[in-house]
């Protein structure tokens, strides 16, 4: 809990198959935490899918990016991904990540609620 409100976090996999689940998910969320994949073929063309998939959410919750797997394949950069999402006139937060340590994870989500309220800094 956070002053006395309860955070639910929800994880759904990025395939299509699986997107029925995001509008669900989406609905009443404060916001959209995305992990991307930077061995993918062609993580910014996964970026844009998930933009447009959430973008009823994003016209009125943050979001933030967390770059999974730049230990493996260090291209794309956290600056190109910010120029790409720039040109797109977004500014989201974004971080190199593992999704497999908490401490990243926890970063992602604080980073996120800064977002919605810069004022739990303190």
């Amino acid at each position: 809990t956070l002053d006395g409100h309860t955070l639910y976090l929800y994880g759904t996999p990025g395939q299509t198959r699986f997107d029925f689940m995001w509008e669900i998910l989406a609905t009443g969320s404060i916001g959209l935490i995305l992990i991307i994949d930077n061995t993918r073929p062609n993580p910014f063309k996964d970026i844009q899918f998930f933009i447009n998939a959430f973008k009823d959410l994003l016209k009125t919750a943050p979001f933030v990016i967390g770059i999974n797997k730049t230990n493996i394949k260090n291209k794309p950069t956290v600056e190109q991904y910010a120029e790409v999402l720039n040109k797109l006139g977004m500014r989201p937060p974004i971080f190199e990540i593992d999704a497999r340590k908490k401490e990243d994870v926890k970063t992602l989500i604080m980073a996120l609620l800064f977002s919605i309220d810069p004022g739990l800094e303190n």
